[in-house]
């Protein structure tokens, strides 16, 4: 009896691009909570420490959307994006220019997290019970531990 093989549908071009500035804006979010977090002068650092808790997770969900295929993931992460857009938005509409960045980043990620996530449903669908997408690689965990110390690295200039 053969075993026949599915071949799954590899992540656009745009989507893995946007997926690693998506990543670079994570590791921004982050360090930006660390600042705010380590402030004398900001009264509550517990909001910049979930700030930070948001940009790790936005890292590790949209990672794991793109190149794992985890659905639940992914919707978290555009969930994540389009929360990102509305202070983004807020400030462009007072007149901060420089919020059109994260602003097309954030719009056009969850575009192609929406596009992404009704492919990988389908996906799961012609063939349920693949587990081929859940082994860590070590490249995964040096990479992990390389986007650790990105964070780390420039945010520990605001605990001198």
């Amino acid at each position: 009896m053969s075993r026949s093989y599915f071949a799954y549908e590899k992540p656009s071009a745009a989507l893995v691009i946007f997926t690693f500035v998506t990543i670079v804006q994570g590791m921004l979010i982050a360090i930006m909570g660390l600042a705010i977090g380590s402030s004398i002068h900001f009264p509550l650092p517990i909001v910049g420490f979930l700030i930070t808790g948001f940009g790790m997770v936005l890292i590790v969900c949209q990672y794991a959307s793109t190149f794992r295929r985890n659905v639940y993931c992914m919707w978290l992460a555009t969930a994540q994006l389009l929360f990102c857009c509305l202070p983004c938005g807020l400030m462009l509409l007072i007149g901060g220019c420089v919020a059109a960045i994260p602003l097309a980043v954030s719009l056009t990620t969850a575009a192609l997290n929406a596009m992404w996530g009704m492919s990988l449903v389908e996906q799961h669908s012609l063939v349920p019970d693949d587990h081929t997408s859940e082994q860590i690689s070590l490249i995964e965990i040096f990479c992990a531990v390389l986007i650790a110390a990105l964070i780390l690295g420039p945010a520990s200039m605001f605990y001198r």
